[in-house]
């Protein structure tokens, strides 16, 4: 009889270790996919919350772009007199002014002439097959989405927002970019990291 109970109690205990390292192993388990799967979703909203930062940095280009290549002598200048070319460059360089963010901006033309502020191309230069040229083109009508290239004499990493310039009939007259550097763009995430550090974004619906 004594036995029996030594054996029932054995019984019992082991039962109840079993149990308690059970639940302990499942508590484990499901604390640690709950701490994975927060982990995941922080890094998917910081990821979508970088890239709303890059096409808000972006925006302002294109707008800038849309607006340029409505104007008849942006579009024509490669054709013009050195008085039109004299105020399309004096108003590129107004806009490089009020935005520190722009290293350069340009129109490049079917002709092989480029319109650009203190700058000068090197030997055997030719706008139509530069990436930013043939990605334009390739878009056209829309802007190119911030093509990552090497600049030709520098060689340093840039991003090209650019769009063609089109005449009357829809012919492609040349193209037009603005140029910023990978410098500018890290910083300016940076900032809005380091502004809105503490800050989370969410997604409501209607219910």
């Amino acid at each position: 009889m004594k036995s029996l109970r030594r054996e029932l109690f054995l019984s019992i205990v082991i039962f109840v270790i079993a149990v308690v390292i059970g639940i302990g192993i499942l508590s484990i388990v499901q604390l640690y996919m709950s701490g994975l799967n927060a982990a995941h979703d922080f890094i998917k909203n910081a990821n979508a919350a970088a890239a709303e930062m890059i096409k808000g940095y972006f925006r302002k280009f294109y707008v800038t772009i849309e607006f340029l290549s409505n104007i008849a002598e942006v579009r024509y200048a490669a054709y013009l007199g050195e008085e039109e070319r004299s105020k399309v460059l004096q108003l590129y360089k107004l806009i490089q002014q009020a935005d520190k963010d722009v290293n350069y901006l340009y129109s490049g033309y079917e002709n092989g002439f480029l319109l650009i502020n203190d700058y000068e191309p090197g030997e055997g230069f030719n706008p139509t097959v530069r990436p930013w040229y043939i990605a334009a083109v390739e878009s056209k009508p829309n802007a190119t989405g911030g093509i990552p290239y090497r600049e030709f004499k520098t060689k340093e990493l840039l991003f090209s927002v650019s769009k063609v310039l089109l005449d009357e009939q829809g012919n492609v007259t040349g193209v037009i970019a603005i140029e910023t550097s990978i410098e500018g763009l890290l910083r300016a995430v940076s900032k809005s990291y380091e502004r809105y550090k503490t800050a989370y974004t969410y997604v409501l619906r209607d219910d």
